[in-house]
C-alpha cells in the first residue's frame, strides 16, 4: 500500500513537471494531505480523485473538491438563475478565476488575465 502511494506520487510529480499544468499561484496539496482527504471521503468520484492527483480543477468536480484544491474563495456571489441558484466562487490568482457552482458541482469556469 505504501509502495503504491509512493509510485503514484512519483508519477504525479513527473507528469506535473513534464506538462506544467499547475498554476504558478496554485499550491498543490501534499500526497499525505491528498491521501487523507480521499480516505475521509470514500464516496469521492473517480473524476474528482484524478483531478486531485493531477493538480487540476475541471468542470464536473464537486464543490468540496474545489475547496480542497484551492481553499476558500476571495468572494462568493449568489446568483438566482431561472433554472437554479448558482454560486460564483471568485479567486484572485494571476488574474481572476470564477467557478460557477450549481447543486454542489462546478458547472463553469471563467478566467480573466
Amino acid at each position: 500500500m505504501a509502495l503504491r502511494a509512493l509510485i503514484r506520487s512519483a508519477c504525479v510529480l513527473l507528469a506535473l513537471a513534464a506538462v506544467g499544468c499547475v498554476d504558478k499561484d496554485f499550491v498543490k496539496p501534499s500526497i499525505a494531505e491528498i491521501d487523507a482527504y480521499i480516505q475521509t471521503n470514500p464516496d469521492l468520484p473517480e473524476y474528482d480523485k484524478a483531478c486531485i492527483y493531477d493538480g487540476r480543477f475541471e468542470v464536473g468536480i464537486r464543490q468540496a473538491t474545489l475547496e480542497f484544491l484551492l481553499g476558500k474563495p476571495a468572494r462568493v456571489d449568489v446568483v438566482q438563475q431561472p433554472w437554479a441558484v448558482q454560486e460564483r466562487w471568485i479567486y484572485k490568482r494571476r488574474g481572476q478565476k470564477v467557478f460557477v457552482i450549481e447543486e454542489k458541482h462546478v458547472v463553469g469556469i471563467l478566467e480573466e488575465e
